[in-house]
């Protein structure tokens, strides 16, 4: 069986807000435009908006994956209304993929909500980035030790006595392979801290 595939942050992709395109007035039928993202005061990518009605908003771009030819996208994304409690209306997208009525799309090659692309929440991914933590602790304690993951390796933790030495090499090479992923993380978590920093220094 296949593994699943790991979900990814909402932050890791171009978001488009349909409630930022109401707030600046460009929901207006016959407007085209262009829409940026922008890092540290730099364009980093954008997209060619036409709004062709109250209910179509069309999408004009360019799309690249790492060594294949560039591929040109144009199609249309619905645009829902409701009516909210205290007056006024409230724009959504309808998904193109699902079809269900979201605030966000997010650009892959084609602009999606998270439930289709499987993206997760920056919150959530917190957690999972705990997750190989919290193994380690637990791996160790049915091994009988006390230490943390980041006192001393797997490969120096003592046999328990009366467990089987298949079962030992099993756990040991189980908890090896999870604190291994353990530091991966806190290594990524150390590195996006010292960029931050580095950024925050020169601005």
């Amino acid at each position: 069986m296949s593994r699943a595939r790991e979900k990814g942050s909402t932050d890791d992709y171009r978001t488009l807000n349909i409630s930022s395109l109401k707030r600046d007035k460009c929901l207006t039928p016959g407007q085209s435009f262009d829409w940026s993202w922008w890092r540290r005061e730099e364009k980093v990518a954008s997209i060619g908006i036409e709004i062709e009605d109250r209910y179509t908003i069309r999408l004009r771009y360019r799309s690249q994956r790492y060594g294949c030819d560039p591929v040109q996208h144009d199609y249309p994304v619905i645009i829902d209304w409701t009516t909210c409690h205290l007056g006024g209306e409230r724009p959504w997208f309808r998904c193109p993929s699902c079809h269900s009525r979201v605030a966000k799309l997010y650009g892959a090659a084609v602009f999606l909500c998270r439930h289709c692309l499987r993206l997760n929440y920056p919150s959530q991914q917190s957690s999972k980035r705990d997750r190989p933590i919290e193994q380690a602790w637990e791996l160790r304690r049915r091994l009988g030790c006390d230490a943390g993951p980041f006192d001393y390796p797997a490969e120096y933790i003592a046999r328990p006595k009366g467990m089987h030495r298949k079962t030992f090499a099993k756990r040991i090479g189980q908890l090896a392979a999870v604190e291994e992923q353990a530091l991966g993380i806190l290594e990524e978590s150390l590195a996006r801290i010292a960029g931050a920093l580095t950024r925050k220094k020169l601005e």
